[in-house]
């Protein structure tokens, strides 16, 4: 029950920092549009293992099992692997492009955040086979 306390606390937080990088006027428009998209994924994801969570702890079962563990482990593991590619194809472009190294940057966080969502949600469907 700490737990969803804890990520009730952390979802208020990170809306009440949209809230204030959206009224902010130094930050530009490309800016926003990448920190808000990485906050929406975070956000995404914390709101659904809360959800996830609450309905566990309402059925009194555990939260997390040992299947969950095993996916949350290998989604991450294949994603560091394939962000390392993304991050070379990355570096190879950076100079052919006129793109700045910051926007450069959050456009790899942002790849890296969908690669990790793509692999996990897969990984939830299609499930785990003996290994």
């Amino acid at each position: 029950m700490k737990e969803l306390i804890i990520g009730i606390a952390i979802t208020f937080i990170i809306i009440i920092g949209v809230l204030v990088l959206l009224t902010s006027e130094t930050i530009s428009k490309n800016d926003l549009l990448q920190s808000s998209f990485v906050l929406i994924i975070v956000v995404g994801f914390g709101m659904l293992g809360l959800f996830r969570r609450f309905k566990s702890v309402k059925k009194g079962e555990a939260t997390d099992d040992e299947l969950s563990k095993l996916i949350l482990q290998k989604s991450s593991s294949l994603s560091f692997y394939i962000s390392l590619y993304l991050w070379l194809i990355i570096s190879y472009f950076s100079g052919k492009v006129n793109i700045e190294v910051e926007e450069l940057i959050g456009y790899g966080i942002i790849g890296m955040a969908i690669i990790f969502a793509g692999i996990w949600f897969f990984l939830k469907i299609k499930g785990l086979k003996n290994d």
